[in-house]
């Protein structure tokens, strides 16, 4: 058997507890001519995550989510907000769910500005996993 057989079970270990650490997903959608993205949205179990990711929004109370914006100037001299929502969920939406989320936030997003909707920029309004959706651990 060797030390791999005795690696393997470690490893594995390893992976189950790390998977369960993960409590975040974030999705940037809508690729503008600059390179940014018009949309951010970020949705965790974990309150610290929400808490250190909105800590400069002003709140009476426990803050359980926030939106943020700032202005961006485009290529073509066209001004437009990107905004982040940040919120806590007491369990993570599906992938998809999540994935949709973000999709229509985006246009809901564009439609109240001045420019070309971006939103099916990079996948082109298919549902699929995406680089840009992931599971992580945010800072």
């Amino acid at each position: 058997m060797g030390r791999q057989a005795h690696v393997l079970p470690i490893v594995l270990s390893l992976g189950i507890a790390l998977s369960g650490c993960v409590s975040t997903r974030i999705a940037e959608v809508g690729a503008l001519p600059n390179g940014e993205r018009l949309i951010t949205l970020v949705v965790s179990e974990d309150r610290q995550v929400v808490h250190r990711q909105c800590q400069d929004v002003p709140a009476l109370g426990p803050v359980l989510g926030c939106q943020t914006s700032r202005a961006l100037e485009l290529p073509n001299g066209h001004a437009v907000r990107a905004v982040k929502i940040v919120r806590y969920t007491d369990a993570l939406p599906s992938r998809m769910a999540f994935e949709i989320d973000a999709h229509e936030l985006c246009h809901a997003i564009a439609a109240v500005q001045s420019i070309e909707d971006p939103c099916h920029a990079v996948d082109h309004g298919i549902i699929e996993p995406s680089a840009l959706l992931r599971l992580q651990r945010v800072p």
